[in-house]
């Protein structure tokens, strides 16, 4: 419960009574944070699948994404910008590490991510629309898995996160994998209640089971990405690159589900 109470208080606005005792509970169990992806998922698929009965889908999108940027206190946003200014400066390790930890915001890491986020916003737009509560739920969720995963490959540092990373390993993705898939199928079976005893339209793809193992793989492959870039760049995985890989799992994910809604 205390690791909960941590994760809540740390990635999201709401104010809670925490702690240090929680924040180390949050820290030796990473692996819970799809539970906190699931919150946003809740949030950023209800606003879309209601906003779009109104407005265009791009709109929505960008509404709906301003939204959960601003409930996570742009945290993941400041450190894809951070990622972004270590990884495009030239030079030595030594020289990727003071970009990424100076304070000052470069043309690099404004750009990339710039671009990290209209590929979110341009594709959850692009999903048809009745399918886009389901799949914005789980790519929230998903964004979370590839966290723990470039955690749980990566080398911690010794910022704040450092606990977080020292602590994740492969049990602990695993963990988090397979509560990501319990997480989306309880969201499936709810979005099939809703179509069978309401009125509403909320389709669920027939393969669904298939799009979430692919997406599923692909988050983890995401992580492991970056934990290899980070290693390279910087040496180890601090908080900026967690922040950086949730925003670049978030878009991966949606990538796969776009590419298998045409395929299948």
């Amino acid at each position: 419960m205390g690791a909960l109470k941590g994760m809540f208080s740390f990635f999201t606005m709401i104010r809670l009574d925490i702690k240090q005792e929680d924040m180390d509970a949050m820290d030796r169990n990473m692996w819970m944070t799809p539970l906190v992806g699931a919150l946003y998922g809740l949030i950023a698929g209800v606003m879309m699948f209601l906003l779009t009965r109104y407005i265009a889908p791009l709109p929505a999108a960008v509404v709906t994404f301003f939204v959960i940027f601003a409930f996570n206190r742009f945290l993941h946003i400041d450190g894809t910008i951070d990622t972004g200014d270590g990884l495009v400066v030239a030079g030595t390790r030594e020289d990727h590490l003071r970009a990424l930890k100076d304070s000052r915001i470069g043309a690099g890491g404004m750009a990339f991510a710039l671009m990290v986020i209209l590929m979110s916003v341009t594709m959850a737009a692009s999903v048809w629309i009745p399918l886009m509560m389901l799949v914005l739920f789980t790519a929230e969720v998903l964004a979370k898995v590839g966290m723990v995963s470039v955690a749980a490959f990566g080398e911690p540092g010794d910022g704040m996160a450092g606990n977080s990373v020292r602590n994740t390993n492969a049990t602990s993705l695993l963990l988090a994998m397979v509560l990501a898939a319990v997480l989306a199928a309880l969201f499936w079976a709810f979005v099939r209640l809703l179509e069978l005893h309401t009125s509403l339209w909320i389709s669920v793809p027939e393969g669904y089971l298939i799009m979430l193992i692919a997406a599923l793989i692909a988050s983890v492959l995401t992580g492991l990405m970056m934990s290899y870039i980070a290693k390279r760049n910087f040496g180890m995985v601090n908080g900026d690159v967690l922040g950086a890989t949730n925003e670049i799992t978030r878009a991966t994910v949606l990538l796969t589900f776009l590419i298998l809604i045409s395929v299948l």
